[in-house]
């Protein structure tokens, strides 16, 4: 009760990729079909063109939303009312925070959670990758960070100091089923919103359940992705090296447009299979008895 549901996605390119903006339509559908009153979602998202963006929006609920940007979540925090928050973010990270024409540093987002008003306990869920340069920080109640004390911030995180893993779902919306490049971590958190499960057996729905839910489906998941792509990789070694071979006997454009073609895939597929995602939680003691 009295929580106020974020979706965010801040981005430093004009506009946001289709399957970030994929991601939140589906967080808004789980929140929605799980009772949540609509009052209560607000839609953070950057972009030049705030039109398109609306309409991506719309596709997804019956119901209207006036999509912001980032900068009016900072802007806005002042004036809030609210004694919960949940924060989903979605979008590209690196080492300075999530990705931005200004990058959100841990700093920049804490505090300003840290400072908001009236504001008691706040969780926030972090898809992006590199998302282990939130950890380690002042999130507790108790402790001071930078002078501020403020609510307790659970911060929960798809990955540490690693990329994040995305992957081909089809998942059921409003207007029927659609099929996206989804953040495998945010796609599971939203799954358990719409779906709670009491992981942990002690008779409540927590906030802990999720973490757990999301890290052992999303974990399942790229389990399968990784001997697939392992698989994959066999057989992209073999025409990589053939492609190689041709090349250097006797290279023409045409040989080297085969062996590069042919490179971007096994590279692909060995990125997969060497990125490591292992989810995290900082400020866990809370997190055992926030329920919904």
């Amino acid at each position: 009760t009295n929580t106020k549901w974020v979706l965010f996605l801040a981005s430093d390119a004009p506009d946001p990729e289709d399957r970030h903006v994929r991601d939140l339509l589906f967080g808004i559908h789980c929140l929605e079909s799980s009772g949540i009153n609509p009052a209560d979602i607000y839609i953070y998202i950057d972009g030049q063109n705030m039109g398109m963006i609306n309409q991506w929006i719309s596709t997804g609920t019956n119901n209207q939303y006036n999509v912001l940007t980032v900068n009016d979540f900072f802007a806005s925090s002042a004036q809030n009312t609210y004694e919960n928050m949940v924060l989903f973010v979605t979008g590209h990270g690196s080492m300075n925070g999530i990705s931005s024409p200004q990058p959100i540093t841990p700093f920049m987002l804490l505090q300003c959670i840290k400072s908001t008003p009236n504001l008691k306990q706040a969780v926030v869920y972090l898809g992006q990758c590199y998302a282990g340069t939130f950890n380690y920080i002042g999130a507790g109640r108790g402790q001071t960070y930078h002078g501020t004390k403020g609510p307790d911030v659970i911060f929960i995180g798809a990955t540490n100091l690693h990329e994040s893993l995305s992957s081909s779902t089809t998942e059921a919306l409003l207007a029927g089923n659609a099929s996206w490049i989804a953040n495998l971590f945010l796609l599971h958190v939203f799954k358990w919103f719409f779906n709670p499960i009491d992981v942990d057996g002690d008779g409540q729905l927590t906030i802990m359940d999720s973490y757990k839910y999301a890290g052992v489906s999303s974990n399942s998941m790229n389990k399968t992705i990784k001997i697939q792509s392992f698989v994959n990789s066999i057989g992209l070694h073999a025409q990589w090296t053939t492609a190689k071979s041709a090349h250097s006997a006797a290279p023409s454009p045409q040989t080297q447009l085969v062996l590069d073609a042919v490179q971007a895939q096994y590279v692909t597929e060995l990125t997969i299979n060497y990125t490591h995602q292992e989810c995290w939680i900082l400020n866990a003691i809370p997190a055992q008895s926030i329920s919904i």
